[in-house]
């Protein structure tokens, strides 16, 4: 409430001024995902625009561009940005009035969703799940907004029937995948995060990263990672093997050190750029989280580990028979899946499904075409 009174004010004696852009990702916590990547496009390609990122903490993360002008949530100079911003670019849904704005006529609000292909249901198709406060939420946040992207046809098909949305879909492909074709990039990247973590460049890296259940249990996450990652050394003939555990930003708060059991296995889970982590490993083992789809743009393996496909309350829009990456039950069919791993197979059936199910468009050039939509559209 007191938010929004000086915001009426604002918008009341402030234009929208032309060329200025604010972005958020996840609620202002973190510094990732699309806004992320379009924003270090536009620096390099459009540097006539003056752009701001909001966070709720006081010091922004590091790897932030020095050339982006960071702001605190709630304070008299994000009030201004926000009611006065020609571009708002988030990619999760946004409650405008506990936000403090209210879009304006010149103001463009895109919201660049943070998936791309979906295996579990979302919006429409998960309405008992999601509660009346997402729901109201996401409808409004579907009325204001201006554009909405998409990476292969069957997300654009999603966008049309399931989001309560009827304006304008860009398939443009998707900002966050635009750095998994620039593979020029990706030793760089290694050399930095195994730095951060202190191990060696060298190293076999395996990714766990699955999603979150609504109860927040560790439960279906807990692997004994001593006999797989024997058999990951065996696979790889290194003893060079290291696991990054990256739970979903949900589960931020919660304690992983239950999951830990291995000093091979490294808790990177406030590492803020999924990404740059998807870039650089080899292997993914994940459950029903999209970032499979990603990891398959890279033609690298990935295997689903799910102990509650049966329970898992959220639905799929794909059998696992459909899919293409084997699915393990329990720790002795993952230990199994490792064992007898076909890579040839594999990837003939990713190309398969990326092709053929979902009509796969991604090509690196996202941020690009989306920067040529906002030049189109400024005022």
């Amino acid at each position: 409430f007191f938010g929004n009174i000086p915001s009426f004010f604002i918008r009341l004696f402030l234009p929208v001024r032309k060329g200025t852009v604010l972005c958020w990702s996840y609620d202002f916590k973190q510094y990732s995902c699309n806004p992320r990547y379009l924003t270090e496009y536009l620096l390099e390609n459009n540097p006539e625009l003056k752009i701001y990122w909001v966070f709720r903490g006081t010091n922004p993360p590091a790897d932030v561009d020095s050339r982006i002008r960071c702001l605190k949530f709630h304070t008299w100079e994000y009030l201004i940005v926000a009611n006065t911003a020609e571009f708002l670019i988030t990619n999760c849904r946004t409650d405008a009035y506990r936000y403090y704005w209210k879009k304006r006529p010149q103001q463009k609000y895109m919201m660049l969703w943070h998936g791309g292909v979906a295996l579990k249901r979302i919006e429409k198709d998960a309405e008992s799940q999601l509660g009346f406060t997402y729901l109201t939420k996401a409808k409004s946040d579907s009325k204001m907004c201006n554009l909405m992207i998409s990476g292969c046809k069957a997300q654009t098909r999603l966008l049309q029937e399931k989001f309560w949305y009827d304006g304008e879909i860009l398939e443009s492909g998707i900002p966050r995948n635009d750095m998994l074709f620039a593979t020029e990039s990706h030793p760089a990247i290694r050399e930095k995060v195994c730095s951060l973590y202190g191990i060696r460049p060298e190293s076999k890296l395996v990714l766990y990263a699955p999603t979150f259940r609504r109860n927040r249990s560790l439960d279906p996450y807990r692997i004994e990672w001593s006999e797989v990652i024997t058999q990951l050394r065996a696979m790889y003939g290194t003893e060079e093997v290291k696991v990054f555990l990256r739970l979903h930003p949900n589960m931020l708060t919660v304690d992983t050190s239950p999951l830990l059991n291995d000093p091979s296995v490294i808790d990177v889970t406030r590492y803020n750029d999924m990404q740059e982590l998807l870039s650089i490993c080899d292997l993914l083992i994940t459950d029903y989280s999209s970032s499979m789809f990603d990891f398959s743009m890279l033609r690298k393996p990935c295997i689903i580990y799910a102990t509650d496909i049966e329970q898992y309350d959220r639905g799929y829009y794909y059998t696992f028979d459909q899919m293409p990456y084997p699915v393990a039950r329990n720790q002795a069919e993952l230990i199994e899946t490792i064992r007898n791993f076909d890579l040839d197979q594999h990837l003939m059936k990713v190309d398969d499904f990326m092709s053929n199910t979902v009509g796969m468009f991604e090509d690196g050039n996202a941020s690009r075409r989306i920067a040529a939509w906002m030049s189109e559209h400024s005022i």
